[in-house]
């Protein structure tokens, strides 16, 4: 069970980071395809160039250096992470995971990964969905 969390959560570090480069000047040409629907849907998750989900998924493979993982474990971490980027993309997964995500799509100058990770490299904007 720590394999898995320590997975989701080295993801999770990545993603933010991988998720703030792209959006700098030089990165966003190849991720603004992901943005291209502002209120987007569970398929949503899966929209983007096609180096963009490789180069932000890379992060879960972290504690493998450290850790020893079943197939099992590696095929339960990406059922996981991506049930839940699906979640978040959809408002009808909002109930699970709140809009945090729906409202980077809306604004994209905020709300780069997970709510704790945005909250603390204060980068988090916080406003119901209508």
């Amino acid at each position: 069970m720590i394999h898995i969390f320590a997975s989701i959560l080295a993801y999770d570090i990545w993603f933010y980071i991988s998720h703030v480069l792209l959006h700098t000047k030089m990165l966003y040409p190849y991720h603004k395809i992901h943005h291209t629907n502002s209120e987007p849907s569970f398929l949503d998750t899966y929209v983007g160039h096609r180096l963009e989900g490789p180069f932000q998924g890379v992060g879960m493979f972290v504690p493998y250096v450290f850790f020893q993982y079943s197939t099992t474990e590696t095929i339960i971490i990406i059922i996981l992470l991506n049930l839940r980027g699906m979640a978040q993309h959809d408002k009808r997964g909002a109930f699970l995971f709140g809009n945090h995500h729906l409202i980077h799509h809306k604004y994209s100058n905020c709300n780069y990964g997970q709510y704790w990770i945005d909250a603390l490299c204060q980068t988090a904007m916080v406003k119901l969905q209508t």
